[in-house]
């Protein structure tokens, strides 16, 4: 179950059906699936860390080496995420369906030489089981109104450039390309791309 703390804004259960952008049929061959998306808490941290673990395996085969992804450590992740809930100011949603967690995506102020109303996707996973049913959306969207009520005009996030999968998602979702960089990840150094929303206001209007 998630850790539940006092939400910036309000937040709701996300009823996914065909008419959310996917099949009816998933994980447990459930005719329907509804997943609730709410603030991730400290007691939440096993569970992210082994979603963070798994997504990347198979978010990133082919990408990174197999041999930093088969040595990750949900042990080591536990610890990581229980001092990021604990101890950032970093906003961690989760989605949970019948069978646990299955995704999450954390948000904050932008890094670097941002822009003073600039916030960040920081990352966003979801497991490839509860993907093709609307959740990635509705987790980016829940982030970027958090972001937004504490004050946030643009919206950014990095990605792998060799990504593609991702990239795709992220530009369905109205994103622009506006800078190149470079992520050092399991001692290789990784090309990225950032994306950016300009106007968060007008996009969750949309």
């Amino acid at each position: 179950m998630l850790g539940r703390r006092p939400a910036a804004v309000k937040l709701r259960r996300w009823p996914l059906t065909k008419a959310a952008g996917g099949a009816t049929s998933g994980v447990g061959m459930q005719s329907a699936l509804t997943y609730a998306i709410a603030p991730a808490g400290p007691a939440d941290a096993g569970a992210l860390a082994r979603v963070h673990v798994e997504s990347w395996r198979e978010t990133y085969d082919g990408i990174l080496p197999r041999s930093y992804l088969e040595r990750m450590s949900v042990g080591l992740h536990e610890r990581q995420w229980r001092y990021r809930l604990m101890s950032t100011r970093e906003a961690t949603l989760a989605a949970e369906g019948h069978q646990g967690l299955v995704g999450y995506v954390s948000a904050q102020r932008a890094r670097g030489r941002a822009q003073r109303d600039e916030a960040e996707i920081a990352t966003l996973y979801l497991l490839k089981s509860a993907q093709g049913r609307g959740l990635g959306r509705a987790l980016f969207t829940a982030g970027a109104r958090v972001m937004a009520a504490r004050g946030a005009g643009a919206l950014v996030l990095w990605v792998l450039r060799d990504n593609l999968k991702a990239r795709g998602f992220y530009e369905r979702l109205g994103g622009l390309v506006d800078r190149a960089g470079e992520e050092f990840v399991g001692g290789s150094v990784v090309p990225s791309v950032r994306y950016r929303w300009p106007d968060l206001k007008a996009w969750l209007a949309s």
